[in-house]
């Protein structure tokens, strides 16, 4: 996996490893595991000299340990009286109350970032946590499932993954039902706003992207727990009846509001004591990006701890096109990795900054075959990857004081795109930006 993949930044967060039990010669099938059965508690352990042994454990001992290793808990903040669609301009890193940290965070970002001259940081709105609880009250078999749930203490038992895993996908396909109803005049006010925002005469598809109160907060990533999907009002390059807007409209709000109870963002929301019943349900949104150049993630630290060990870096992992993804990649799929260092007394100063390539991407020019070897074509210009790095760290000086002031070693974990669908030129684009836990 990547440093900067879902997976990775979850295992900083915890404070627990990551190991993939398919990098072991035949995985499961390896002799190491013969002696044990399916279903059997096992503690692995990873020894200095880089060698795994694995020791039988009772299922009493397996989650004492889990238990052990879990955080303290958390009270999570939310103000779902307000009702208004914000727009990604009126929007404030304290608003994160009434729409999530995602979507407050991406105003915050738009307005410190943005230009009378250039866009950094596409315009586009906040959808607030009253529209989520005025679902849930709209149907009352979605409520009292949710009630059911956080009644149930075989929800957090740990080795009930299957029955949890059953539960939660009941009630999710309660919520994604073409009968669950959802307030008409939030789709008409929606779809009003949304099909202002055109290109070449046409409204443009809209992404909208979950934003709870549990997720991109300085002491919880929650990365990659909650799904985002797609609002799209044309297709075939038509625009499309009022009547499929909608329906694609309806469809991509539920599927959104379902996923805070994602199995994984359960699981991991009990593990950091995160109470179930006072998440809410956000969305951050914006047009999508239709034909991406590059797609990629950066931290502003020196997470592969290169040039001698220091923190001080901006490290950036980029891939081509859309379908290969950093944050969720496939077996075998290499990315682009740069660490530009630069002179901390001066962080906008760009004529300080180094760039060095640690690994080449091994996708095709064709931004989808995967090589055999590296690519020595970079993903990314020169010229680009000064630009990222100018306008991250002024995002991290921004962010520091505001999301952690006491945190001296404060970074931020950003998600970007390089695209010219707008401008027909190549540029950077932000589209999220993250306290980044280590």
């Amino acid at each position: 996996q990547n440093l900067l993949s879902h997976v990775q930044l979850k295992s900083r967060a915890r404070h627990t490893p990551n190991l993939d039990i398919s990098a072991l010669e035949n995985g499961v099938k390896n002799p190491m595991f013969a002696t044990y059965a399916d279903g059997t508690w096992i503690r692995m352990v990873l020894t200095e000299d880089g060698k795994v042994t694995l020791e039988a454990s009772t299922e009493a001992l397996a989650i004492a340990f889990y238990e052990s290793k879990k955080q303290d808990p958390v009270t999570l903040k939310s103000d779902a009286t307000v009702s208004t669609i914000f727009r990604t301009e009126d929007l404030y890193s304290p608003d994160y109350v009434r729409v999530g940290s995602k979507a407050a965070n991406y105003g915050e970002l738009a307005r410190l970032l943005n230009t009378a001259d250039r866009t950094v940081v596409r315009t586009g709105f906040g959808i607030p946590f009253f529209y989520y609880d005025q679902f849930v009250n709209a149907n009352p078999n979605i409520k009292a499932a949710i009630e059911s749930i956080l009644r149930d203490p075989l929800m957090a038992k740990v080795a009930k993954v299957t029955y949890r895993e059953a539960k939660l996908k009941a009630l999710q396909e309660m919520m994604t039902s073409e009968t669950a109803v959802v307030d008409d005049k939030l789709i008409a006010d929606l779809i009003a706003q949304f099909d202002q925002i055109r290109v070449n005469d046409l409204p443009r598809s809209i992404k909208l992207r979950s934003s709870t109160n549990s997720e991109d907060l300085p002491n919880f990533n929650g990365a990659g727990l909650y799904d985002s999907n797609s609002y799209k009002p044309t297709k075939d390059g038509k625009e499309k009846s009022t009547e499929k807007k909608i329906k694609s409209l309806k469809e991509a709000l539920q599927g959104t509001w379902a996923s805070v109870w994602n199995l994984r963002a359960f699981d991991e929301r009990n593990y950091f004591r995160i109470p179930h019943a006072q998440v809410k349900m956000g969305m951050q949104v914006n047009p999508t990006f239709g034909n991406e150049i590059a797609d990629g993630v950066v931290v502003t630290k020196n997470v592969a701890r290169e040039a001698g060990g220091s923190d001080i870096g901006v490290y950036i992992e980029v891939q081509r096109g859309d379908k290969h993804s950093v944050a969720n990649p496939e077996a075998g799929v290499k990315p682009q990795k740069v660490l530009v260092t630069y002179d901390p007394a001066q962080p906008l100063e760009k004529t300080s900054y180094k760039i060095q390539v640690l690994q080449h991407s091994n996708i095709a020019d064709d931004n989808e075959a995967i090589l055999p070897q590296d690519n020595p074509n970079p993903v990314m210009l020169d010229e680009e990857i000064l630009d990222l790095t100018y306008q991250v760290l002024k995002a991290q000086a921004h962010f520091g004081p505001v999301l952690d002031p006491e945190n001296k070693k404060f970074a931020l974990d950003l998600e970007f795109k390089v695209d010219k669908e707008d401008t027909g030129a190549r540029q950077i684009y932000i589209k999220q930006a993250r306290p980044y836990i280590d």
